[in-house]
């Protein structure tokens, strides 16, 4: 009975360790540098859709992408998992001028994250494109993912 007992007892020391390990995997691995490495081209990209879906005076442009991400507060590091990450990108708003819009980002510790923009600046959930026909708004809010490994 004994050995049965240190039998269990070692397999749950394991499987114990084991999920603290893979709880903490990958996370210590979110920096605010790889995140705003994937958000920014993201961005461009769904930006590009956008116009194309609009036919907008901005179709055809491309726009240099960048984003500069925080985590939380002054107090803290940017870095982890967690879904109080803000990243800020360039919005090419007409006329040549760029104006930054924020991004309320959650980060999984996998490196997947989804980006939920203010309808006010990206447009609804839904717009009417230039066919006259409903379309997903790829700006209102986007995923992506990120190697954690590296």
């Amino acid at each position: 009975m004994g050995s049965r007992r240190a039998r269990t007892g070692a397999a749950a020391a394991a499987v114990a360790a084991l999920a603290l390990t893979a709880a903490g995997c990958g996370d210590g691995d979110i920096t605010a540098a790889r995140l705003e490495a994937a958000v920014g081209p993201e961005f461009r990209n769904l930006y590009v859709r956008q116009q194309t879906v609009l036919h907008s005076e901005h179709n055809g442009v491309t726009p240099d992408a960048w984003a500069r991400c925080k985590k939380g507060g002054p107090d803290t590091a940017d870095r982890g998992a967690g879904d109080d990450w803000v990243c800020v990108v360039r919005w090419p708003s007409g006329g040549g001028i760029t104006r930054p819009i924020s991004y309320e980002v959650e980060v999984k510790p996998n490196g997947c994250f989804v980006a939920q923009g203010p309808a006010g600046l990206v447009g609804q959930q839904r717009v009417v494109g230039a066919d006259g026909e409903r379309h997903t708004n790829p700006l209102y809010a986007f995923d992506g993912c990120f190697d954690v490994s590296r």
